[in-house]
């Protein structure tokens, strides 16, 4: 149940609720993904005396207090072995997406246009290395050579099957 700030001022939002989809905890800590638990605490600690809101200036404390709060949540979940797993999966599902559409649909540009009549360009792409282009060239060809055979195969079935029935048509004439 969601805290009624009328009600009670100094209640906080769920601490529980991730503070913002787009952050990569690992990075938020400072860690490389196949940081040990120790090494999550340690980078968790030294981040929290870094920027801990009771040792940051008056004017930079709401700010501190946010981060605080992103950190915790980074923290609470790297540090739970299950929601751990759990957060590596939705991250990795988040890039093949990422990579899927940037590869197909050439990935999503929103124009941050100056005025009504500003006509931006999209970010050039880089060109692919050679080995980008020999597995997206081995990869081209695995697709032709399944479709072929899928439809070959399909084909075969066809004329084989035509072949059956016409047989079993020519006997069944000359019985009767």
């Amino acid at each position: 149940m969601a805290a009624n700030p009328h009600r009670n001022p100094g209640a906080r939002a769920d601490p529980s609720a991730p503070p913002d989809p787009d952050d990569d905890l690992y990075r938020l800590l400072g860690v490389m993904p196949a940081a040990s638990a120790a090494e999550i605490t340690r980078a968790y600690r030294a981040a929290m005396k870094r920027t801990h809101p009771d040792r940051q200036p008056a004017g930079r404390r709401a700010a501190a207090e946010e981060h605080a709060k992103r950190l915790n949540f980074a923290y609470a979940t790297l540090s739970k072995p299950l929601a751990r797993q759990g957060y590596d999966r939705t991250l990795r599902a988040r890039v093949v997406q990422d990579e899927l559409m940037g590869r197909y649909v050439g990935g999503f540009y929103v124009p941050q246009a100056d005025g009504p009549h500003t006509d931006p360009v999209p970010p050039p792409r880089r060109p692919p290395t050679p080995a980008e282009r020999r597995e997206r060239e081995l990869a081209d060809r695995n697709a032709l050579t399944s479709i072929v055979l899928v439809f070959g195969g399909l084909t075969l079935a066809v004329v084989a099957l035509l072949l059956l029935w016409s047989v079993l048509g020519a006997v069944a004439g000359a019985v009767f």
